[in-house]
């Protein structure tokens, strides 16, 4: 454990420990619901009964201090329990996706040496082959397996405790487990309370999956606020118009967003067919770069009493450590080309500018209570990442976000790029070199890059290209197939190009600019047009004249022209831009889709055949 300063240590005293505090919010509002989902609402003492008595099974299986559980994320109310339970019992959750392949949750299990997995049904075949201890928990009749048990029937766990391991990525090529004690859970979370102003009659979405670390963002702030947390797995469908409905069935008061799915939204709303919920009063957007032009439009349309929170942080610094309130006067006195504010630090966070030369951009360093501990297993990169605190003593410790900042006039500030290659896809941060490390490994390839292209932060995309071997050369659809088995699907490229050589710089190493440069301006690899016989015709049909509206609104939602026949993916569409075709096609043509029926009939032509044929009308159930 890194030691803190001595400000530092007295601030983790003072906010406890999550567990404790969520025992305290029973005792102060037993009876408000805390969990809601589709047929079940779990009260705030009904909570804390089953996170006690889930974490005396998880003691009555050797669990405890010291020890760490790998939890499936699993978008239920029992999938927010699980590692509450797992805090509870003293012990640390690693979450995972199990629906990443097997490669993956061997990197997983590899970097964060999990003691047992959290099990509601079977575990994934690859968790089973790699041996890891399966602790088998139920929840009949809306309870577990055993009693409920009192607060005081389990030791809550320290600050100085690990409270879970998260997955970010990496830097040399490998995924970082980065350390996130109870301590900086705690004073993050205390933080997030007071900042989104959190009462027992907001409700709040739970709408990022638990491997990633907003959705702390959500889970925390509403449990401890004596809030309500609503679970409903329709939003992983992703489309504005299913996140509307959600909102409004459930009337949601606060919902945390990525930055490009929010631009959805606004858009949306924009359109003037929906508007947004009048029981939201705050939206919390975040992950990467909001735009000017998006914000203001948001201010023209939506009231002054919607709450509108842009917020920055990382996995090593626990979610967030600084916001800005951009929504209202503000945001229509936005200028195209004014930065968006990323606003000032929390109260748990100590700010540093670390100037690099020239010019008003400065690195941002953050220090405080709210730190992760470093990476796991890798004492060299930790040392790297969090280093001494200027003019301090006593262990004070600061994390080298590597994000470039400026001052902006109103003392707030203003994000202007990455002091290294890590980009934001999505809202995910993305490390090429992680990439490049899954290409590599794909026998038949001899060298390989991956990079963003685009110019636009909301069309971004994730090439990768590699050179195959003189011997046995690997093909395109090898090398793609190995990274779906290797890469999260978050890291998937969205294309995949064998070249003959890579570009080099005079020192030898890839240019990454020319190749950016390549793919920006020249054809998309592996496209193939349409024929001038198939694209749309002038058909005055209404069969004909919706056809030809569906290939405007494909090439619009992947901004390149698209036929009849073309297939959405083929032309490096991604989930973005699905949740785009979605919301337009809802829009124009009022069709409900969801991301299984793009994903079923991926060109125009085949999407015209259900939209007129056996599409479902707005309002009726996928």
């Amino acid at each position: 454990m890194t030691a803190l300063s001595a400000d530092d240590s007295k601030a983790v005293r003072r906010a406890g420990t999550v567990p404790a505090l969520l025992a305290e919010t029973a005792r102060r509002t037993p009876d408000a619901p805390a969990l809601i989902a589709p047929g079940r609402t779990v009260s705030h003492r009904e909570l804390d009964d089953l996170t006690a008595g889930l974490a005396r099974v998880l003691r009555a299986h050797g669990i405890g201090r010291g020890k760490r559980v790998m939890v499936l994320a699993d978008r239920t109310w029992q999938g927010v329990v699980c590692p509450l339970a797992v805090l509870r019992a003293g012990a640390a959750y690693v979450p995972a996706d199990p629906a990443d392949p097997e490669d993956r949750l061997r990197d997983v299990v590899a970097l964060t040496a999990p003691d047992a997995v959290l099990c509601r049904g079977e575990s994934p075949a690859g968790l089973e082959r790699l041996g890891i201890p399966r602790i088998p928990v139920g929840f009949p009749d809306g309870g577990p397996e055993t009693a409920p048990a009192s607060s005081d029937a389990v030791e809550f766990p320290s600050p100085e405790d690990l409270a879970y391991v998260m997955l970010t990525s990496g830097s040399t090529g490998t995924p970082k487990a980065v350390l996130v004690p109870h301590g900086a859970l705690a004073a993050a979370a205390g933080s997030l309370v007071a900042l989104f102003g959190i009462t027992p009659a907001d409700r709040v979405l739970h709408w990022t999956s638990l491997i990633w670390d907003t959705s702390g963002e959500e889970i925390y702030p509403a449990l401890l606020g004596g809030a309500s947390l609503v679970v409903d797995g329709r939003v992983e469908d992703r489309s504005v118009p299913g996140l509307l409905t959600v909102v409004r069935e459930h009337r949601i008061t606060v919902a945390d967003l990525p930055t490009a799915m929010w631009n959805e939204l606004v858009d949306h709303l924009a359109s003037g067919h929906e508007e947004l919920p009048p029981t939201v009063r705050l939206v919390v957007i975040g992950g990467e770069a909001a735009q000017a032009s998006t914000v203001r439009l948001w201010a023209e349309r939506v009231p002054d009493r919607v709450r509108l929170l842009n917020t920055y942080g990382q996995t090593e610094t626990v979610m967030v450590t600084h916001a800005a309130e951009i929504g209202g006067p503000l945001g229509r006195r936005l200028r195209d080309d004014d930065p968006v504010p990323i606003g000032r630090p929390l109260p748990h966070v100590r700010q540093y500018l670390a100037e690099r030369g020239p010019g008003p951009a400065a690195e941002l360093r953050i220090g405080g209570p709210g730190l992760a501990w470093g990476y796991a297993g890798r004492p060299a990169l930790t040392a790297e990442a969090f280093g001494p605190a200027p003019g301090e003593s006593g262990g004070g410790r600061l994390y080298r976000t590597g994000d470039l900042v400026r001052v902006l006039p109103d003392g707030s500030l203003g994000h202007t790029g990455r002091a290294d290659r890590q980009f934001k896809l999505r809202g995910v941060r993305v490390e090429p070199a992680e990439v490049e490390r899954a290409l590599m490994d794909c026998p038949g390839v001899a060298a390989a890059a991956a990079f963003p292209v685009g110019d636009d932060p909301e069309r971004l995309r994730l090439c990768g290209v590699f050179v195959p071997s003189e011997t046995d050369p690997a093909s395109e659809r090898e090398v793609a197939e190995h990274c779906a088995r290797r890469l999260p699907r978050a890291l998937l490229p969205h294309r995949i190009s064998a070249l003959a050589a890579l570009p080099l710089l005079p020192t030898g190493k890839v240019d990454r600019a020319a190749l950016r440069a390549r793919f920006t301006t020249g054809t998309v690899p592996g496209r193939t047009p349409s024929s001038p016989s198939e694209e749309p015709s002038a058909d005055a049909t209404p069969a004909g004249q919706q056809l030809a509206r569906l290939c405007e609104l494909f090439g619009q939602s992947l901004g390149t022209p698209c036929g009849p026949r073309d297939s959405l993916f083929d032309l490096g569409g991604d989930s973005l831009t699905v949740t785009r075709l979605i919301s337009s096609v809802h829009r124009e043509l009022a069709a409900e889709l969801t991301f299984q029926d793009v994903f079923d009939h991926p060109s125009p032509h085949e999407l015209a055949q259900l939209v007129g044929g056996a599409g479902r009308p707005p309002g009726d159930s996928p």
